[in-house]
């Protein structure tokens, strides 16, 4: 989803309301639209299903759910790992791409952790382009794929239920995702908040940078031993290693089109506030404590 496009998509998605499960029938373009990955022969044969239960004219011609292809063209950038994950089906491969001839050309391709497809539709959530304080990102929207429908605004992502324990320990994986790339999840809307089925990772077209990754490296540990990153600094001032230990902590507190702010501290003390470029994952030191 463009980020450019946020701000109309939030003013057309205020109204909030449940998923349903996906049952609809109607017709789509094919052009960029997001498929479930079926079966593959490495980059040879391979079937796809059209994400959240849509049709699209397949390259016979035909009008269909499912379409067949003679071969799968990835980007240049997709490598073994990539090539391994997406297309080995050892987890549910999404692939958001287009028909050429009888070929389907990849240009974004995802994974999960595991096998075994969720019983609600899919959505990509992003967040605004820009946060001015923790927590970040905020302006979240939940937007399902394949449909023309307007967006939902949603209040929060909530992991607990997901099928991937990355994200259940750590929810700013998903913050970080929304911020970025966009989060591709599937559930459903509870009370304003978006309830995680399944979490898709992203296996192709992934940024040079990863501002939050960097952040961590960059991030004082003190007599810690791992960094904790959570979504408020209020909260992290308040978090208690239940060991006894020292706590390194990391909060998302800021963020522009070019640059993520962090908050890092060591128990109850902030001592450090710096920007990560997104470009180039420079670090500038803006704070110190």
């Amino acid at each position: 989803m463009s980020r450019a496009v946020w701000m109309s998509l939030v003013l057309a998605g205020c109204a909030v309301q449940p998923d349903d499960e996906t049952t609809t029938d109607d017709a789509i373009a094919s052009a960029n639209a997001w498929y479930h990955l079926d079966a593959a022969h490495g980059l040879g044969a391979a079937t796809l299903s059209v994400t959240n239960n849509y049709s699209v004219r397949c390259p016979n011609g035909h009008s269909a759910k499912t379409c067949d292809v003679t071969s799968l063209v990835v980007p240049a950038s997709c490598g073994f790992e990539c090539t391994d994950g997406l297309l080995g089906l050892q987890g549910e491969s999404l692939v958001r791409g287009s028909f050429q001839g009888h070929a389907f050309v990849i240009a974004d391709g995802l994974d999960t952790w595991e096998r075994g497809l969720g019983t609600y539709s899919v959505y990509a959530i992003t967040g605004a382009p820009s946060c001015a304080h923790d927590p970040c990102p905020t302006g979240l929207v939940a937007q399902k794929l394949n449909t023309k429908a307007a967006p939902t605004a949603i209040a929060s992502v909530d992991f607990s239920h997901a099928n991937d324990t990355n994200f259940v320990l750590d929810p700013t994986r998903g913050d970080a995702a929304a911020a970025t790339t966009g989060l591709i999840v599937s559930g459903h809307i509870v009370s304003h908040q978006f309830r995680v089925d399944r979490t898709w990772r992203l296996e192709t077209g992934a940024a040079a940078c990863d501002p939050q990754a960097t952040a961590r490296a960059h991030t004082f540990l003190g007599g810690a031993t791992e960094v904790t990153q959570l979504r408020t600094v209020t909260e992290a001032e308040r978090h208690v290693d239940p060991n006894g230990g020292d706590v390194a902590w990391l909060v998302r507190t800021a963020e522009t089109p070019t640059t993520v702010t962090f908050t890092s501290g060591l128990n109850d003390l902030w001592d450090e506030v710096f920007d990560v470029a997104k470009s180039d994952c420079t670090v500038t030191t803006t704070g110190e404590h």
